[in-house]
């Protein structure tokens, strides 16, 4: 089944049942059974049992009305339509999306003005299925559920990350002013030995000789001995102008806590990762088409992570849908005289574009893959930083799907020649 084409299913044969759904409570539309003893219109609780009858009410009424089975259509909503859609698909019943802007615009168009209640919602639903603007319901196989759920897990320790790394910065700036070192000495062993033996206080460091502090802090790192001397002369500025006190000693505790979450986030991250990359191993074992790690190109981690956004390429017919999954389509505003920019539409997975970026980022070096052509579209195109970087992740997937369907190694090659071009160049 193809996640981005349009339902075909005659509306003789199935019944759409279009539901709102909200965290506590269900708003369902059933206004094509006709029959006097069927009421159109719910309002149930979003949980199992009164989801499980209505739905099977519901469909013993549409077979009675002559329809094959019911189709549940709902908005997607993030978390709070599972449920419905899982049980639904338990009782056999089909499943499937509708875009949240074409219900927002339908609504003007059935109510004639904007208001948005729960009432309303289910029915501007049911017309935009009704044109057949239906977006397929894809259940992936399980290997890809578990890749897009650690994925997740891996995001939200990066940023974890992020937020003690920049705590750390905060109260060290208060404590330790005139610290004046980078983030690779400060996150790396010789600040992890720094915060070890001594919590970043200066009044504790100048309470040592060098040569005691070079000792300890070469028990668990690589420091210098010219490094330590320039730490001991900056601690003891640090001293003066931050007294020792209470205060201070809060300001240790509050570093602790962010130092303590820093290595919780980075742990998490480690094993989200570990996870991932084995579940993409399992993957390529069940698919040999996906594609492999290629040193200054891409890694396990992001294949699998772009793949888990993605699920199967087979679900699509090209790579223009994958763009579009993603919401990397473009979208023309033109009327008249009049020429707008041209923007992606931003209408798909958020994550997907967001592990596009990431890997496209240290693409576009100047002595990378993508760097001329990068520096191409920014410099002699005069295209905005943001809008080159789009373009590149928009090659990139292109790239992703003809390794995928060519089911050859990645050649660099042919990144930039045409099919037409590469045949009698590779054979030459």
């Amino acid at each position: 089944m193809k996640p981005t084409k349009l339902s075909v299913v005659s509306a003789s044969t199935v019944c759409n049942v279009s539901c709102d759904v909200g965290l506590e409570k269900l708003n369902l539309v059933c206004p094509a059974i006709a029959r006097p003893d069927f009421r159109p219109e719910w309002e149930i609780a979003n949980r199992t049992e009164p989801i499980r009858a209505t739905l099977e009410l519901i469909r013993c009424s549409a077979r009675l009305a002559g329809f094959a089975n019911i189709r549940v259509v709902v908005e997607p909503t993030g978390i709070y339509h599972r449920t419905l859609l899982r049980i639904a698909r338990s009782l056999d019943c089909e499943t499937a999306f509708v875009n949240a802007a074409h219900v927002v615009a339908m609504r003007t168009v059935v109510f004639g003005d904007k208001g948005k209640t729960d009432r309303r919602d289910p029915i501007a639903i049911d017309a935009v299925a009704r044109q057949g603007r239906l977006i397929v319901h894809r259940d992936l196989p399980e290997t890809y559920q578990l890749m897009r759920h650690w994925s997740k897990l891996y995001e939200d320790a990066e940023h974890a990350i992020i937020t003690a790394k920049s705590c750390v910065h905060r109260v060290l700036t208060q404590i330790f002013p005139d610290f004046s070192f980078g983030i690779d000495f400060l996150f790396g062993d010789s600040g992890s030995a720094i915060f070890l033996c001594y919590g970043f206080n200066p009044h504790r460091l100048i309470e040592h000789a060098p040569s005691r502090i070079l000792e300890r802090l070469r028990r668990t790192s690589t420091i210098r001995r010219s490094s330590v001397d320039r730490l001991l002369a900056e601690a003891r500025s640090s001293a003066s102008a931050v007294p020792a006190g209470r205060s201070t000693d809060l300001l240790e505790h509050e570093l602790a806590l962010a130092w303590a979450d820093l290595e919780t986030a980075t742990a998490r991250r480690a094993e989200a990762r570990t996870a991932i990359e084995m579940l993409y191993a399992e993957a390529r074992a069940a698919d040999p088409r996906l594609p492999v790690e290629h040193r200054g190109f891409v890694s396990t981690l992001s294949l699998a992570r772009f793949f888990a956004e993605t699920g199967p390429l087979d679900d699509f017919d090209s790579h223009r849908q994958v763009l579009k999954f993603g919401g990397l389509n473009l979208a023309e505003r033109k009327s008249g005289k009049y020429v707008g920019i041209t923007k992606i539409t931003r209408c798909g997975r958020v994550r997907m574009r967001s592990v596009l970026n990431q890997m496209t980022l240290p693409l576009v070096k100047r002595d990378r893959l993508f760097g001329p052509y990068y520096h191409r579209k920014t410099g002699v195109e005069k295209m905005p930083g943001k809008q080159a970087m789009t373009a590149v992740a928009r090659k990139l997937v292109k790239v992703l799907w003809g390794i995928y369907y060519s089911k050859d190694a990645f050649d660099v090659n042919r990144v930039f020649t045409c099919a037409s071009a590469y045949a009698p160049s590779a054979a030459a």
